[in-house]
């Protein structure tokens, strides 16, 4: 489910077609930020800007999962070359490790007569940069939760106490009259005292 304000919502219920395009937001990870919008005009929306003039992108759907796997959205980028990003060429700042540890949020802003209603968030992950040469680079844009997915087993159980060094052997101290067994994966387990 999508959150939207009381005007987008308005706006969607009333009209019967829409005039929309897409926004990204890619935030480097020196903090710098950067927005763009496939459109022929830049859109003010919110207070910022969203430049429509240096790249040209082009998205994939977003692959939702339902296993445990990461959702994923890939996203092409074609970038003449005297585009910048920031103060160095877009594909030299590609190759030189600027979009690693990058996260891309992608909107898809609504338009009436008067301009921009809003817009609504569909997807946001870390960038992959899975290739760059020539003028296109292509992003695969992974879930922000892509940590989620790690395959961890639910019910192994891990006992912590003091361990002490017997001879090159690692063993249970021997002063400690109980041990106690927690999780490896928290959730909702009782810890047992044993």
């Amino acid at each position: 489910m999508k959150n939207a304000d009381d005007i987008l919502l308005s706006y969607l219920n009333s009209e019967t077609s829409y005039q929309s395009c897409d926004l990204y937001v890619l935030k480097l990870a020196n903090g710098a930020i950067y927005r763009f919008a496939a459109y022929d005009n830049d859109i003010v929306l919110g207070g910022e800007r969203y430049y429509h003039n240096p790249f040209k992108f082009k998205r994939d759907q977003i692959k939702l999962q339902g296993a445990p796997n990461v959702d994923s959205l890939g996203v092409t980028i074609y970038a003449e070359p005297q585009d910048k990003l920031g103060d160095k060429a877009f594909m030299k700042a590609v190759h030189d490790g600027s979009l690693d540890g990058s996260m891309l949020g992608l909107y898809r802003a609504y338009f009436d007569d008067n301009g921009c209603v809003g817009a609504l968030h569909l997807f946001f992950g870390r960038c992959e940069v899975s290739s760059a040469g020539g003028l296109t680079v292509k992003l695969t844009v992974k879930s922000e939760l892509q940590g989620l997915a790690a395959m961890v087993p639910t019910r192994v159980f891990v006992g912590q106490s003091s361990y002490v060094n017997n001879g090159g052997t690692v063993v249970a101290s021997s002063t400690e009259q109980s041990n106690m067994l927690i999780p490896l994966k928290p959730s909702m387990n009782v810890l047992l005292q044993v």
